[in-house]
């Protein structure tokens, strides 16, 4: 394989792509329902589905380690985990969260001690806003590994009435990566945390992989706060879609730096631009839906030419929750990709927050996720 130009190309033996006999399935699931009749393509693994209900399948069949960084948890979803949670740490299953340190829950810090199960707390001054699980990831068995990120919290609202996004992969090398920023936030590499050693600071060390080689996929991960050169490599990928960039997100504010610069040179280029945006995040002052719609009350930024973009209409107290961004999913050679994760495309998500970004390079993907994005589009 070789890497150049911002693109991920692919080299087989013959012209069409043989997938190697390695796991790294990747698995696209939607917490809200997907209408497959819109999208003539590869539908996702699974739709309504909650994440904790996924999570409690991988929690009961974990073989060693069950490792959460995540921002948010409600009573009413942590109360639905407890028996897996219980039954796994009976069975001498080595659980570790990270969770931020403003959490609405307080009684989850008495449930935590009362299972004798460790925990971090990310800077009071910042978000610890990463939703990021891994399964077996400490064992020395190099085939059970499991990684789930996802834009969802595990609160009743965002699994139930949000639209949100998980990706399910099994590949140990990604999972060996991830272990390694864990163990950047947790202080240590054991099963207890570190304070003193934990880093959630801006000058966090870079010591990860960032792009990983599988056999039928390209992965990328990236932390925030964003090292410049991490930033510098998602903003080249952005720039490498030649035909679709579709996109659903919640908050896009035009303190995300290139990310409305790079849609805008890509929609007036002649690119197939198209956005759905959560509707609360549409109130945010800078928000990028109104530029994209000339009603932004700073006339400067109101693009010149407007894109189809919409807000969600999602029943009820529902918003749009998700981060994604689909690049080239109808361009099987045209390295689609997916990015994803939990940064809001914001200032805070970029440079505050302590975030996950993963950018899938994988034609098989960009078409589930473009199934998703059909529905939320209408």
């Amino acid at each position: 394989m070789t890497h150049t130009c911002g693109k991920i190309t692919f080299l087989f033996v013959l012209s069409t792509a043989i997938i190697v006999a390695v796991a790294q399935p990747i698995e696209v699931y939607f917490s809200q329902s997907v209408d497959t009749s819109l999208h003539i393509g590869i539908p996702p693994d699974g739709w309504n589905v909650r994440l904790d209900s996924l999570l409690a399948e991988y929690i009961n069949s974990a073989e060693y380690s069950v490792d959460f960084c995540i921002y948010n948890v409600d009573e009413i979803v942590w109360e639905f985990l407890i028996p897996s949670i219980s039954e796994a740490h009976s069975r001498g299953i080595k659980f570790r969260i990270i969770l931020d340190y403003n959490i609405d829950y307080l009684e989850f810090f008495d449930l935590l001690d009362s299972m004798d199960i460790p925990y971090i707390l990310g800077l009071p001054s910042r978000k610890m806003h990463i939703k990021m699980f891994l399964i077996d990831a400490r064992d020395t068995d190099t085939t059970n590994d499991v990684v789930i990120i996802s834009s969802s919290n595990l609160t009743e609202h965002n699994l139930l009435l949000d639209a949100n996004n998980t990706v399910v992969i099994h590949w140990h090398t990604l999972a060996r990566e991830l272990l390694g920023q864990f163990a950047i936030y947790w202080g240590d590499t054991g099963d207890f945390p570190n304070p003193d050693n934990a880093d959630f600071s801006d000058d966090y060390p870079d010591t990860i992989e960032h792009i990983l080689y599988g056999p039928d996929a390209v992965l990328e991960v990236y932390f925030s706060p964003q090292k410049n050169y991490n930033k510098e490599r998602i903003y080249e990928i952005l720039s490498s879609a030649d035909y679709e960039m579709y996109f659903a997100i919640n908050i896009f504010t035009r303190r995300a730096e290139q990310f409305e610069t790079i849609m805008q040179d890509f929609f007036y280029s002649g690119g197939d631009l198209k956005g759905v945006f959560g509707h609360i995040g549409t109130g945010q002052p800078y928000s990028v839906y109104k530029n994209m719609t000339g009603t932004s009350p700073d006339s400067e930024y109101n693009w010149e030419i407007y894109p189809p973009v919409v807000v969600d209409g999602l029943p009820g107290e529902g918003d749009l929750h998700s981060k994604y961004l689909i690049g080239d999913a109808r361009h099987p050679d045209s390295d689609p990709f997916v990015l994803t994760g939990s940064m809001n495309w914001s200032y805070a998500g970029l440079h505050t927050n302590n975030e996950c970004v993963l950018i899938i390079h994988n034609f098989e993907v960009a078409q589930k996720f473009l199934a998703e994005f059909a529905t939320r589009y209408v």
